[in-house]
């Protein structure tokens, strides 16, 4: 299959019906991707980086020469040296270019198969993107083998910023809400923060700020408080013994102004963590020279994006019960894999209020009204 060059980086370009895609080969990160909705309208909730049309060559770390869309990092974060072996930020997944293996149609999807063999450590990673042809959805499956040891790991999706307050955030219900506890002073290095450090919540509309007067953030909003990056995740215990409807979480951010969501769904026994990424202007550095707003929702095993060396150790996430890394087995493979896609939405302002599987195992969303809002797709069928 020949690339192209989207927005600035060579890529593989898949099409459907419903979704016009395109995936680095450096990184394979998915963005533009542009997803038709039933009633005829586009989509394009991905971020491309703004410096994608200058010269990105000397960038470091090579994670962000092409950064956009979504991506899968192993180890997710950075400072990831354990023993003799180390990593770059966000592994070489996030930043080396990818294998080509295969690309075609079922009735379903289109398909495009991906390889990446590591040289950090033994082991590969087998990326398959499922891209639909009569939904607007994309499902991801990475799978892992030869690696030996703990790994944090997961997937790094970023939406464009845009408007003040075009995107509302949902999620379902957590046991764990954490600010990050790196950012202990206000600005560090080029870096603006509002969140208070290491603080607990239990909502989003309400998170500890630095600040007297609002005393707390509301970051279920985006953009909003322009000149700030800040790092907050929320964290969900959930059994791998348990069945499937039991073991799903979700994350949904409705654009407000073009009326429509955009939802990920995952396996929380796998990936307990929520990472949000909130970068709006708040990076003064190269090549962020705080023009930068684009908002991370990282479905993750991971320890906030401190790397390998901190997920692996005992931390007070890991404390609580709730894993930090995921320990693989060179014999074993181990399939990761994510269900993003978009849904019309007439209206914005009734708050999605839940999710479970219909009687044929597809995910249905529920708003405020009671309206359910369904995604065409067995889960089951991909696992």
């Amino acid at each position: 299959m020949k690339t192209e060059k989207v927005a600035g980086k060579e890529s593989w370009v898949v099409k459907t019906p419903r979704i016009n895609a395109a995936v680095t080969v450096q990184g394979a990160m998915m963005a533009p991707v542009r997803f038709q909705l039933p009633d005829g309208r586009d989509a394009s909730p991905y971020y491309v980086s703004p410096w994608q049309d200058e010269d990105t060559s000397g960038i470091e770390p090579p994670v962000l020469q092409p950064l956009r869309g979504d991506f899968f990092c192993c180890p997710f974060g950075a400072d990831n040296k354990v023993g003799d072996e180390d990593h770059l930020p966000h592994g070489e997944a996030a930043s080396k270019d990818w294998t080509f293996l295969s690309a075609g149609e079922t009735q379903a999807h289109g398909s495009l198969s991906l390889k990446m063999n590591y040289s950090a450590c033994p082991g590969d990673i087998t990326r398959e993107l499922l891209f639909g042809r009569d939904d607007p959805h994309v499902i991801s499956r990475s799978t892992l083998k030869g690696f030996s040891g703990g790994y944090p790991l997961g997937y790094h999706s970023n939406l464009q910023g845009g408007r003040e307050g075009e995107w509302k955030l949902y999620t379902d219900t957590f046991d764990l809400g954490i600010t990050c506890p790196d950012y202990t002073e206000p600005m560090i290095g080029g870096e603006y923060f509002a969140l208070a450090p290491d603080a607990r919540f239990s909502s989003l509309e309400k998170i500890p700020s630095r600040w007297k007067d609002p005393d707390t953030a509301d970051c279920s909003i985006f953009p909003s408080r322009w000149g700030f990056i800040d790092l907050f995740t929320i964290y969900r215990k959930r059994s791998p013994e348990a069945p499937l409807a039991e073991r799903l979480a979700w994350t949904v951010a409705v654009n407000r102004h073009e009326k429509y969501l955009w939802y990920t769904i995952k396996d929380a026994s796998l990936l307990p963590a929520t990472v949000f990424w909130w970068e709006n202007g708040g990076r003064h550095m190269a090549p962020w020279s705080g023009r930068n707003s684009c908002l991370g929702v990282e479905e993750t095993c991971t320890y906030f994006a401190n790397g390998r060396r901190l997920s692996v150790a005992p931390n007070v996430v890991s404390d609580a019960g709730i894993p930090t890394a995921i320990t693989l087995d060179p014999d074993e493979p181990r399939m990761i894999w994510s269900l993003q896609g978009v849904l019309p939405l007439e209206n914005t302002e009734a708050p999605i209020t839940g999710m479970s599987l219909d009687a044929q195992g597809r995910p249905v969303f529920r708003d405020g009204t009671g309206r359910e809002l369904p995604v065409p797709v067995r889960i089951a069928d991909f696992l």
